[in-house]
């Protein structure tokens, strides 16, 4: 991602794959986070533990008491990290109390964008779209199904979503699945799977998370990522 960040200078990152390699990142190099509190202090942390399967972090607690206590009463938070050249923001909901091992942390829930500002450059006013989740329609032999594709990373990772339990497994290739997208001609990609998830969507109803890697034209590939790694207008 520093190629795409040093031509574009500033990106809005939706990619959960990006997001977890960001903050990953962040926590084996015990990077300073930060947070402008509505008390008018300043939280000052690290980033200890992401959980993208529980779709949450831990940051350890401060040592100021005060600071801790006016996180855990926001409704919502802006955390901020100066990380290997780069300015992160991102936003983050329902903290709550918790330990990380045997030290005081917060739990917060994983941030679902992050905006990536490269250093001396000057923050730009971005229109994101709105989020997408693109059907796929998928073929192997005579079982045919339709699945949502709902993450792509820049090296060709991808998660699909399946509303309902599906009979695959690690190591199955799907060949030509058309990826359709609003008001324009479906793409063509292959997907080589590589694990499959029991998943619960929000409404209690039991689906399969489809993690893979994505094959197609640079092109086409190209297209996919802007949906989901956003560079200014």
């Amino acid at each position: 991602m520093d190629a795409r960040l040093a031509a574009a200078g500033q990106l809005l990152v939706r990619s959960g794959i990006e997001i977890d390699r960001i903050l990953e990142s962040m926590v084996e190099d015990a990077a300073t986070i930060s947070a402008s509190l509505p008390t008018k202090g300043l939280f000052l942390s690290r980033l200890v533990s992401v959980d993208p399967v529980r779709q949450r972090i831990q940051v350890s607690s401060s040592e100021q008491r005060s600071a801790n206590s006016a996180l855990l009463s926001a409704r919502s938070i802006v955390l901020r990290c100066n990380h290997r050249g780069t300015k992160y923001a991102f936003s983050t909901t329902i903290p709550r109390q918790t330990l990380h091992g045997q030290d005081p942390a917060i739990q917060l829930a994983l941030p679902t964008q992050v905006l990536a500002l490269q250093h001396g450059r000057t923050a730009k006013p971005m229109q994101a779209p709105p989020k997408v989740e693109l059907d796929c329609q998928m073929r192997m032999g005579i079982l045919a199904f339709d699945a949502k594709l709902v993450d792509v990373s820049l090296d060709g990772r991808a998660f699909l979503l399946h509303d309902d339990v599906i009979p695959l497994c690690a190591g199955t290739q799907v060949s030509g699945a058309r990826i359709r997208q609003p008001g324009r001609p479906p793409l063509l990609a292959d997907f080589e799977i590589r694990h499959v998830i029991p998943a619960v969507l929000p409404d209690g109803r039991r689906a399969t998370r489809i993690g893979c890697r994505i094959r197609a034209a640079h092109a086409d590939l190209e297209e996919l990522l802007r949906l989901f790694i956003i560079e200014p207008s």
